[in-house]
């Protein structure tokens, strides 16, 4: 039974459930050291109290094809749940295709299919937030992934429930840290001729992010319990350029293998590509996100491009707000590619359902042509903040005319 996992990581001793370490294209793409960070949909496998930061409402698909012609299926979708946390549901499917079946003297005789898969729910919430600034733990999530797993193989069958445990500590200066208990109840497959149970793994994750967030460090150490195996180190990296290009690159020092990511940022959506390497070849993952909505803040840009010197001179910032508590005050924030505030946009109370931008700086003049970001922050009565995810507005100035009549002013 352990004949596919086996192949996926070898290094592993074909270990129960060692696929489950290989979703999420982002997680891979950062050397597999992500429990530390453990943000998006990739909190459900990785780290499921991520969830209870969780803010965009977001949908992820993954295709992996590993060096040995093996498919790698993972879909997932995260969304919070307002002042209640956030909930996340994911499903994971490996499947050998074909394989050649043996008789005793190695003559085919046939062949067979071993297929696994789980699906999982995860939970997470956040007990605990500072209000102050002086404090040096800013949140402490707390949260849980419930799986069921089944495995065919030719023509056994078993199936099993598990569930993880996971802590994630948000402090000052950009710094995290998570603890995950992977298989804290242990997934037992039952087959008739034995039983395969996932071992149980204590993984410890940090992370820091550096330069505005425009770069994220990360290292994993994980240790299984009750069975024969080294403590087990990683390492990752995430940079983001221009704020709509992701450059992810890890290494795991156990497998001495390099992994490599790369991402594309357009509005809501996200393309991505992550690939890893081995002695025999490199496997290769592609990924699409969308993300869409969220808690407690929401606000979108409409039209995503525009220029103010063309037909559409504006664009409007739709607001949405599910906070629990009066709102105080509140910050429409624009910045630059260099992550320079050009535009700040204030105001008390609730804030207007519909904002607009012009494309012009706090001095009234024009921005150049390019690509910005938007945050909205609201303060509530309590002194509590909520600030949405930098999002991507585009200023043009495409046309012969419009550059006439950008001269002219």
């Amino acid at each position: 039974y352990y004949l596919l996992t086996t192949v996926v990581q070898g290094q592993d001793a074909g270990l129960p459930g060692e696929y489950l370490n290989f979703a999420g294209y982002r997680a891979v793409g950062m050397g597999r050291a992500y429990v530390g960070l453990a943000e998006g949909t990739d909190a459900v496998p990785w780290n499921a109290a991520g969830l209870g930061l969780l803010r965009p409402n977001t949908l992820s698909l993954l295709h992996t094809r590993t060096v040995e012609n093996f498919n790698l299926e993972y879909i997932s979708y995260a969304q919070p749940l307002y002042r209640w946390g956030g909930l996340g549901l994911s499903f994971v499917r490996l499947d050998s295709g074909a394989l050649a079946q043996t008789d005793e003297l190695n003559r085919e005789t046939g062949s067979f299919r071993d297929v696994q898969e789980t699906f999982m729910v995860g939970y997470g919430f956040t007990p605990f937030t500072e209000t102050s600034s002086k404090g040096f733990i800013q949140r402490i999530s707390l949260g849980t992934t419930f799986k069921y797993s089944q495995q065919k193989l030719a023509q056994a069958s078993a199936k099993g429930m598990g569930m993880d445990m996971g802590t994630l500590l948000n402090l000052r200066y950009g710094l995290s840290l998570g603890l995950r208990i992977q298989n804290a109840l242990p997934t037992k497959l039952k087959f008739e001729t034995g039983t395969d149970e996932f071992p149980r793994v204590i993984s410890t994750g940090f992370a820091s992010r550096l330069f505005r967030q425009n770069l994220v460090l990360t290292a994993d150490v994980d240790k299984a319990i009750g069975v024969t195996q080294k403590i087990k180190w990683r390492m990752g990296a995430e940079a983001t350029l221009w704020q709509i290009a992701k450059l992810r690159g890890g290494f795991d020092f156990n497998r001495k293998e390099f992994t490599f990511g790369l991402g594309y940022i357009w509005g809501r959506y996200g393309l991505d590509y992550a690939s890893s390497g081995s002695e025999i070849g490199l496997s290769h993952r592609f990924g699409i996100s969308y993300s869409f909505g969220g808690y407690p803040v929401a606000v979108e840009a409409y039209p995503q491009a525009f220029s103010p010197v063309g037909m559409k001179k504006t664009t409007t910032l739709s607001v949405q707000i599910n906070h629990s508590q009066r709102i105080f005050s509140w910050a429409l924030d624009i910045r630059n590619q260099n992550r320079d505030l050009i535009r700040s946009i204030r105001g008390s109370g609730q804030p207007p359902s519909e904002l607009v931008w012009d494309g012009t700086t706090e001095k009234g003049t024009m921005v150049p042509a390019g690509n910005y970001t938007y945050t909205l922050t609201v303060t509530d009565a309590e002194g509590r903040q909520e600030t949405t995810p930098p999002q991507v507005v585009r200023v043009n100035y495409g046309t012969p005319l419009d550059t006439l009549e950008l001269q002219s002013r």
